[in-house]
C-alpha cells in the first residue's frame, strides 16, 4: 500500500478542504484510543484510522467524506450515505457539520463496532443497496428553513413538483427528510450555505433499470429547476 504523509495528501486540495480534513481528523483522534494508528494512502486519497480501517477521511474538490466500516450502524439522524455492503460514508461540507452531536455519536458507534469480536462485526454488515439510483442537487438563494418548508408544505411542494408521486414519510427539520416515490425510497438532505443560501441533495434508490434511473434523474433536474425559480422569484 503506497503510504505518504497527511500534509502531502492535503497539499493537493484547497485551503477550505484542507481545514475541514484537519478538523475531521482531530475529531476522530479525540474519539479513538490514543494509540490508534493513522495511515495515509495517496492512491486511495484517504487518511485511515485503525489497524483495520475503522474510520477514514477522504478529501474531495469541495468537501470531505468520512468513511465508516460497517453498514449496519445506528444512524437515527440519517447521516450515512452509500450502497456498499461493508461500509458507508458521510458528506461533510462545513465545520458546522463536524460539530453535529449526531455525527460524534455515529463515529463512537463505528469505533465500538470496530472493537467488537469478528463474529459481531460480521453481524453488523448490511445488505448492499439494490437496483439503480438517481441523484439530484440544487443550490438556492434562500435560507435553509425556507428551502425545507418548500418541501414539507403540501401546497408549496405542488407548485414545483406537481404530478410526481412523492410521499413524505419522516423529517428532521432543516436537515433531512425521508420519502417514497412509488415503492422507491428517496432521501433528501438540506444544508445551509450561509444566511441566505442553502442546498438540497436527493438520493433515490431501488430503481429497477438504468434507463428508468436516467429518466427519473431528468425529472428531478426539472423539478429542482422549478423549485429554484419559485423560491427566488
Amino acid at each position: 500500500m503506497a503510504e505518504t504523509s497527511r500534509d502531502a495528501l492535503l497539499a493537493n486540495y484547497s485551503p477550505a478542504v484542507r481545514d475541514l480534513a484537519e478538523q475531521a481528523c482531530a475529531l476522530i483522534q479525540l474519539l479513538m484510543p490514543p494509540d490508534t494508528p493513522e495511515k495515509v494512502h495517496l492512491g486511495w486519497k484517504n487518511i485511515i484510522f485503525g489497524e483495520r480501517m475503522v474510520l477514514a477521511v477522504g478529501p474531495l474538490k469541495d468537501r470531505i467524506n468520512i468513511m465508516l466500516a460497517g453498514a449496519g450502524l445506528p444512524d437515527p439522524a440519517g447521516l450515512m450515505e452509500g450502497s456498499g455492503k461493508a461500509g458507508r460514508h458521510i458528506k461533510i461540507r462545513s465545520a458546522e457539520a463536524l460539530r453535529n452531536p449526531a455525527l460524534a455519536d455515529l463515529l463512537r458507534a463505528a469505533i465500538a463496532a470496530g472493537d467488537a469480536p469478528a463474529e459481531e462485526r460480521a453481524a453488523r454488515i448490511g445488505e448492499p443497496v439494490a437496483g439503480h439510483r438517481a441523484y439530484g442537487s440544487k443550490t438556492v438563494n434562500v435560507p435553509v428553513d425556507r428551502l425545507f418548508a418548500a418541501w414539507v408544505n403540501d401546497g408549496e411542494r405542488a407548485s414545483w413538483a406537481a404530478g410526481h408521486p412523492l410521499v413524505i414519510r419522516g423529517t428532521t427539520p432543516g436537515k433531512s427528510l425521508r420519502a417514497r416515490w412509488g415503492d422507491m425510497p428517496v432521501d433528501v438532505r438540506f444544508e445551509a450555505k450561509g444566511d441566505a443560501k442553502s442546498a438540497v441533495t436527493i438520493d433515490q434508490r431501488d430503481i429497477a433499470a438504468a434507463e428508468e434511473a436516467a429518466r427519473i434523474k431528468g425529472l428531478w433536474k426539472e423539478m429542482l429547476d422549478r423549485l429554484k425559480a419559485v423560491l427566488e422569484a
